[in-house]
């Protein structure tokens, strides 16, 4: 439960842990963190306001539209404003506040079953040792002839380019830009052998090929026109992609000419740096394909998903450093989950500064979340209404909760959704206050439903949700029933929702499962391929480094088997089955 009383910073008074014990905010940690937002007042104010409505103005004021045009003055907003972001200018002076049109919803989602699948572990023809956009294109094209309807995959985010290359596609240097690594290099070996993803090895085998194939390709103008129309964003990202490999993937400990995109040393690179065209280059290479592999199949919703966070040294922290609480880390109190709290590692927006930028990054991350996609998730999107901030040094229960500026975030999503006609899944699971679900539910939001952790059988879910049995985080249905992951709790779940004996074989119970997911009402239900392939180790195992080989395990089937392999055909077949009827 969150504290009810918050300063001038959003910074609550303190919260009550899972068993009701009352933790008030350390005067040292309101402090610093009063220090470091810096003061409330100095940003201009922000105001999300429904498209269509006409709230009265607490004065006369010109309305600066998105295109450089201007309206009024008016004393009330028009009802015909434009949705999008607006300047309300004050005729007799005063701050100019950001004004954000939305419409009431995001997008619609429809009604499907699918697949949930991390893009890395995916394997078929042509496979180049870890999952990519080829063997996404085959993973659709198959999912398609199966009649499903939706397929999610993990954060195609981009890594930083160095040695060694980070395991998590939840840890990215850049949410704004994409993973190299998924790029299908023609004239590489196949590798479909490895049980273990080595990114450190597949990324030395593909930069060199794709430094050459740069070399010999890149003079046609088709890139570079796209890499013109993205704006300084990716050459941003190329430039720091470039200096990284130059001086290390901690841009802290660059020279100080370097440390910002502004700074001289940056500005005086060369435009034509082969680095930094190589990396831009890259990220158009990336798009085609992601683009060629949604051709693939465009009867299938290919859901992306946007992670939580960032590295505090990777290439969207540069570029967003001065509206970062850099030091500061996002995670969460202890709960049932984590009797100690989480420790993300991530650094939080600062919110003052973020408004004081018209939310620009945020906006920018959002849009770029939602390109190529027919629906994206939102990882702990929570985090739009308040967040877990750790001070440096210093341990996940000492921490507090900062209130988030919800309405103008929730406002941006329904904006950029509305442009781009995607919908959105809120990944809502563990402690989430009152008021969170049903603000997400007027805006169009889907929530999450697991069916380790609800109470409620499938067949009794809510129609507006994403439902699955389990997630990349928690253990997988074999590794319950066969008594190698989760506990007692877990089996007794999975007994209740299918009704097996205690004698059943775990493929039996993969499908009866996916059986009562099947009749869920759930509008979209989505199966894990690690669980139709019958695996009993789980993508990740939260708060473990190197104990377990996160984010590294490959499916045992190549995509080409599926159409063999009895549970996957069965479960197929018992959600096409739900859909007709």
């Amino acid at each position: 439960m969150l504290g009810s009383v918050t300063d001038a910073w959003g910074i609550t008074d303190g919260y009550h842990d899972i068993d009701g014990m009352w933790h008030a905010t350390a005067d040292s940690t309101r402090a610093a963190l009063r220090d470091l937002m810096g003061d409330p007042t100095a940003a201009p104010p922000a105001w999300c306001v429904q498209h269509g409505s006409t709230p009265g103005l607490w004065g006369p004021c010109t309305i600066r539209l998105e295109d450089g045009t201007e309206v009024g003055p008016v004393r009330s907003l028009p009802p015909d404003l434009p949705i999008g972001y607006h300047d309300l200018v004050p005729v007799d002076g005063g701050p100019v506040t950001f004004l954000v049109v939305a419409p009431p919803r995001v997008p619609d989602a429809p009604r499907a079953s699918g697949l949930s699948a991390q893009l890395y572990a995916l394997r078929s023809a042509g496979s180049q040792g870890i999952g990519d956009l080829g063997d996404l294109a085959a993973l659709l094209a198959w999912a398609a002839r199966e009649g499903a309807g939706a397929v999610l995959i993990s954060p195609l985010h981009a890594p930083s380019p160095t040695f060694p290359q980070q395991d998590s596609p939840y840890y990215a240097s850049s949410r704004v830009w994409m993973n190299p690594l998924h790029i299908r290099v023609p004239g590489l070996p196949e590798d479909l052998d490895a049980p273990l993803v080595d990114r450190d090895a597949v990324w030395a085998l593909k930069r060199s090929a794709l430094r050459s194939w740069f070399i010999t390709s890149s003079l046609g103008g088709g890139w570079r026109r796209w890499v013109d129309a993205q704006g300084s964003s990716l050459w941003q990202h190329a430039q720091w992609c470039a200096l990284a490999e130059r001086n290390g993937p901690v841009w802290q400990q660059w020279p100080a000419e370097l440390t910002h995109p502004d700074a001289s040393g940056v500005a005086a690179m060369d435009p034509a740096d082969f680095d930094v065209e190589f990396h831009a280059w890259c990220q158009w290479l990336v798009s085609s394909q992601l683009a060629q592999a949604r051709r693939a199949a465009p009867t299938v919703a290919l859901i992306g998903d946007l992670a939580v966070g960032f590295d505090p040294c990777g290439s969207d922290a540069w570029r967003f450093q001065r509206t970062l609480a850099l030091g500061w880390r996002v995670g969460s109190p202890p709960d049932m989950f984590n009797r100690t709290g989480q420790d993300w590692g991530l650094p939080p927006f600062n919110p003052i500064a973020l408004r004081a930028e018209r939310f620009a990054p945020f906006i920018e991350t959002v849009r770029a979340a939602m390109r190529q996609v027919s629906g994206v998730r939102l990882d702990h999107v929570m985090g739009l209404f308040r967040l877990w901030c750790i001070p440096p040094g210093a341990d996940p229960a000492e921490g507090t909760y900062v209130r988030q500026p919800s309405d103008v975030l929730l406002g941006i999503v329904r904006v950029e959704a509305h442009r781009a006609g995607v919908f959105v899944v809120g990944e809502d699971l563990g402690t989430v206050e009152d008021g969170v679900r049903e603000s997400l539910h007027r805006c169009g939001i889907l929530g999450t439903r697991v069916a380790w952790f609800d109470a409620e059988p499938p067949q009794r879910w809510p129609e507006e949700c994403l439902g699955t049995v389990t997630t990349h985080d928690l253990p997988t249905i074999a590794g319950v029933w066969l008594g190698s992951d989760g506990d007692s709790a877990m089996r007794d779940r999975l007994t209740a929702i299918t009704r097996a004996s205690a004698g059943a074989l775990s493929h039996e119970v993969t499908l009866a499962a996916h059986e009562a997911l099947a009749r869920s009402p759930a509008r979209l239900r989505l199966a894990t391929l690690e669980d139709l392939c019958g695996m009993t180790a789980r993508p990740n195992v939260p708060g473990t480094v190197s104990e377990f080989p996160n984010w590294r395990r490959r499916l045992p089937l190549r995509i080409e088997d599926f159409a063999r392999t009895g549970t996957i055909r069965a479960t197929m077949q018992a959600f096409r089955e739900t859909s007709r009827g």
